[in-house]
């Protein structure tokens, strides 16, 4: 993908939530899901210090730069809900534009980790080792 079509699509990804099209999951819509528990892969593309450190369980690790390994890896389909998740929100919203320009049916935490480590009723873990 070019960086022309990269940031055209970050800039739709934006423009998006702008027009009230949601991209977004908050943390607990996310715990509701689970307690559900509706099939879901979360894709957590903080660094790998960050996921040992803590993450939610079941959640799958991918720096953001390796997510294109994952793609060409199949470890995710289309088919999939994937929940990506990052420190704060924002690299996961633009990882969330990238993927749903390639068909796939993401949306990002709203607030990342930040926000979800600071729900208690989401379940955390840590020392889970899942890299591509």
């Amino acid at each position: 993908m070019s960086m022309t079509v990269l940031n055209a699509e970050i800039k739709k990804y934006f423009l998006d939530i702008e027009n009230g099209i949601n991209n977004l999951i908050t943390d607990q819509d996310l715990y509701e899901k689970i307690e559900n528990n509706e099939d879901l892969f979360l894709l957590d593309i903080r660094n790998k210090e960050d996921f040992e450190e803590n993450h939610l369980k079941g959640a799958f690790h991918s720096a953001w730069d390796e997510v294109g390994e994952c793609i060409k890896k199949d470890v995710f389909t289309k088919d999939d809900k994937i929940i990506v998740i990052c420190y704060s929100g924002q690299t996961a919203g633009q990882t969330v534009g990238i993927l749903r320009s390639m068909g796939y049916n993401a949306c990002a935490l709203k607030g990342g980790m930040v926000t979800g480590s600071e729900n208690d009723n989401l379940y955390i873990e840590s020392k889970c080792k899942t890299t591509v």
